[in-house]
């Protein structure tokens, strides 16, 4: 690469002092954050280079996008953006990507210069970020008087907002579109494009206005207050959010449709006000998951799914409370609420830590263990975090797409491990199920609503019991456990309650 200067942006978003630091001895840029280069030709060895950046999630990274000034060059490579020095400030509003934070000068541009031009260049960026604030609430205020007109002659509009930031939810959303598209609505999936892509409320609120929808589904959130009274809007709670677990009450209109994935959830909704909640489990794509994949199936078993070993803190109140747990587990005794209260009090450890951190990670890592270190069968297993775990490490296999490469494992196992606190109906039961491998299901059917599927699972409490489930005879078909979690069911509860509450028959 060409010897270089470089000037670093502040953040925007961070109150400043206004000044600039600069380093014009500096010949390498940063591989953090995108970038703004003067020298074409310097933006064009960087980006070859596709470096991945931060984002606001822990472990998903973005690919940086090399700005450069002038005009659209032919041999620009996909991260590349032309952005001519006089349109930043214009041209970054609708940009979907994060900002630049450092400017990439060629080599003997004098240090006047750096300093006057970064000042512009960090002013504009304020600005756009104070212009996008200002857009998202000036259109909110119009969505709220944009009627959507409903024709049963005609599709229904369906928005579903989602971001790549998420490991389950985007995919959801995905395939909840999808089986509303084949139903012959007109859907928007409002997500990133690709891996350089960042949207904001401003580029969500925006393609709203355009697409004026119907109907609205959303996963985890409750965001109605800019809402024509005629929008149907859907919420389907996956996980306990901080909008829910404060119990603060939220705004529920007569159009609103709420989907807990759980009985755990009801009671959070329930304290935000929410006047009728109905239950959804998980779905699947049956296109994807099913047993056409031409694989052979092998005299194993396999897990798929991400350690919790993160949760923990490791204080000696946590070691002491997590050491109760897993010995009552040992010894094949039920683990609920009952049990559980009482070690908040003698731990001094708020519930939640108890029941979402510590018995989610007895009921999933140590179970993982069990199996590591007693199964006489192969062993494979695939998601996230599984490195740091000494037992289960020897058969720690990757992470997996979401997908067909999951489905393909499934496929190719006469047994799958699923283990879940407090849920019989998981997406990873229903998976493992469609696709023909013989769930091996840790037993919380003391917690869990039915249905329990006791003639397709085979149910354990202790690492003795889960070997003998190894040992039964696993030559059933358990597909058809799968039947009714499908997305397509899902699109038609969706559509049939739109059309009920339009009196359409």
């Amino acid at each position: 690469m060409p010897p270089q200067s470089t000037a670093a942006i502040a953040q925007p978003q961070t109150p400043a002092d206004n000044t600039t630091n600069t380093d014009n001895a500096a010949n390498t840029a940063d591989t953090e954050s995108n970038l703004y280069f003067f020298d074409y030709r310097q933006a064009r060895e960087t980006a070859l280079q596709r470096h991945q950046i931060t984002t606001t999630h822990p472990s998903i990274t973005a690919l940086q996008v090399c700005f450069y000034d002038g005009p659209p060059q032919e041999d620009a490579l996909d991260n590349m953006v032309n952005l001519p020095f006089e349109k930043i400030e214009t041209r970054l509003i609708d940009l979907p990507h994060q900002l630049p934070s450092q400017i990439i000068f060629p080599v003997g541009t004098p240090e006047n210069f750096v300093n006057e031009i970064s000042k512009v260049i960090e002013q504009s960026l304020t600005q756009v970020v104070k212009q996008r604030g200002l857009l998202t609430n000036k259109i909110k205020q119009e969505v709220k008087h944009q009627r959507p007109i409903f024709d049963k002659n005609e599709p229904l509009r369906i928005l579903l907002k989602t971001s790549r930031l998420t490991t389950v939810m985007q995919h959801c959303s995905r395939q909840l579109a999808g089986a509303l598209k084949k139903l012959g609505h007109e859907v928007l999936l409002d997500v990133e494009k690709n891996d350089m892509q960042l949207f904001d409320g401003y580029l969500h609120i925006k393609a709203h206005q355009a697409f004026n929808p119907h109907v609205i589904f959303n996963i985890n959130t409750q965001d109605t207050q800019h809402l024509h009274p005629d929008v149907f809007y859907f919420s389907w709670w996956q996980d306990p959010m901080p909008v829910l677990t404060k119990g603060s009450p939220l705004l529920w209109r007569p159009r609103d449709t709420t989907f807990s994935l759980i009985r755990d959830f009801d009671h959070y909704l329930t304290h935000c006000a929410c006047p009728n909640i109905q239950r959804q489990n998980f779905c699947i794509d049956d296109d994807v998951f099913n047993t056409k994949y031409h694989v052979e199936r092998e005299n194993k078993i396999v897990f798929i799914g991400s350690s919790y070993r993160s949760r923990l803190t490791h204080s000696p109140a946590e070691k002491g409370a997590l050491k109760n747990i897993i010995e009552h587990m040992e010894a094949g005794e039920p683990v609920d609420e009952t049990f559980l209260r009482p070690l908040c009090q003698r731990w001094s450890i708020s519930y939640h830590q108890i029941y979402w951190d510590l018995f989610h990670y007895a009921a999933r890592d140590i179970t993982l263990q069990w199996l590591c270190r007693d199964s006489d069968i192969p062993v494979e297993v695939y998601g996230r975090g599984w490195e740091g775990d000494p037992i289960v490490r020897p058969f720690f296999r990757g992470e997996l797409p979401h997908g067909a490469a999951v489905a393909r494992v499934y496929n190719a196992a006469r047994f799958a491990l699923i283990s879940h606190p407090f849920e019989v109906n998981s997406q990873r039961l229903v998976e493992a199920a469609a696709c023909g491998s013989a769930p091996v299901v840790f037993d919380c059917r003391h917690m869990a609503e039915r249905p329990h599927w006791d003639e397709y699972c085979c149910f354990f409490s202790t690492a003795q019991q889960l070997q003998q489930c190894l040992n039964t005879n696993a030559d059933g078909d358990p597909t058809p456990l799968a039947k009714t979690f499908t997305y397509e069911n899902l699109a038609l509860r969706v559509t049939k309650t739109v059309h009920d509450q339009l009196k359409w028959t």
